[in-house]
């Protein structure tokens, strides 16, 4: 946070007793056979992904952040978004990797029940027409058009919003924040990850997981638990 002090220790899944990202310290990625078996990271707390939500410096980039969270959604399907893809109870968006499903309606969590009305209300607030981006750049295209903000800006919109809220992860691989296994800012993905943890983690379904991420095959990997899971569970287990 601006202003804060130097020496207060920042939020974040590094300095959480030995809580680590899944695969952050090393790649939890084995070759058998072939079959590369690729783990999910731990993820973001819902509490932490709120707290970088609520850092964002305008409407426009809450939004934003607040349907990759409702969703689950890669950031490229979620800045395709336009009025006329806004239903009561869902958000209609492309499929970007499933060749056998191009596009999907993803439904909202009872948490979000006010976000369709919120975009509607955003976009009748600044002209948007039905098929203008809802999360468009001040820079018009070269048509004169609104054009929807790029996915590397997308990309430092999360991630100047983590350093704010002082929220970060460890980083999987080496970047200017380090190397891997350091502490770095949140970006998109993460959202994605931390969603589908929860919708697995709280209705037990994998196929549901399925449906509302768009994969073209179950991803039983999401059934894993990492060792901050593992103790809080132990700790809360009853005679």
């Amino acid at each position: 946070m601006p202003g804060a002090e130097l020496n207060s220790p920042p939020r974040s899944l590094a300095v959480r007793g030995t809580r680590e990202l899944s695969d952050s310290r090393r790649q939890q990625r084995s070759v058998r056979s072939g079959v590369k078996h690729w783990q999910p990271p731990e993820g973001l707390s819902p509490d932490e992904v709120r707290a970088v939500i609520a850092a964002t410096a305008t409407e426009r980039d809450r939004l934003l952040l607040r349907v990759l969270w409702a969703t689950g959604a890669r950031i490229s399907e979620v800045l395709t978004l336009r009025s006329k893809d806004v239903q009561r109870d869902a958000l209609v968006m492309p499929n970007r990797k499933n060749p056998s499903q191009t596009t999907k309606r993803v439904f909202l969590p009872g948490s979000e029940a006010s976000l369709p009305g919120e975009l509607l209300l955003w976009a009748r607030e600044h002209n948007l027409a039905d098929d203008e981006p809802l999360f468009f750049s001040r820079k018009r295209g070269m048509d004169g058009n609104r054009r929807a903000v790029q996915r590397g800006q997308a990309w430092l919109i999360v991630k100047e919003a983590s350093k704010r809220a002082e929220v970060q992860v460890l980083a999987l691989r080496a970047s200017r924040f380090g190397r891997a296994g350091e502490p770095a800012p949140v970006h998109p993905h993460m959202f994605r990850h931390a969603r589908v943890r929860q919708i697995v983690r709280q209705t037990k379904s994998l196929p549901l997981a399925q449906k509302q991420a768009g994969w073209s095959r179950l991803q039983p990997a999401y059934l894993s638990i990492g060792d901050e899971e593992a103790r809080q569970m132990m700790r809360e287990l009853s005679e």
